[in-house]
């Protein structure tokens, strides 16, 4: 069974180049904590059965070529569903299925995949 969230894509800031501030103390943006946040959140209300992986699928929506890479946004996915699944993040195996252009509003499709074991 698959398991979608969808959530908006506030830009470059969730990228794994710049969700971070700060040279010593490396912390998190304000922003991008609420936004994996919200994130953790809707996945724990998907109630997503516990098993030892998952396969976590990416799609984005953006309105034009100036997207991202998809695979520059997996540690902030990865750390937010960390907390929402449960589960350490080296147990998560991402899939990115693409993008399309020309929307009105961009957001990113994570679909979660319970793994048999």
């Amino acid at each position: 069974m698959e398991y979608k969230v969808v959530m908006p894509y506030l830009g470059g800031i969730l990228t794994n180049n710049n969700y971070k501030i700060g040279r010593k103390k490396r912390k998190t943006r304000p922003l991008v904590v609420i936004w994996m946040d919200e994130l953790a959140e809707k996945v724990r209300k998907l109630e997503v059965p516990e098993c030892g992986e998952y396969q976590v699928e990416l799609y984005g929506k953006f309105w034009d070529e100036r997207r991202p890479d998809l695979h520059n946004l997996h540690k902030v996915i990865g750390d937010a569903l960390q907390r929402g699944l449960a589960k350490d993040d080296k147990n998560l195996f991402f899939n990115d299925r693409g993008y399309e252009l020309g929307v009105f509003e961009m957001e990113l499709e994570i679909t979660i995949i319970p793994r048999e074991e």
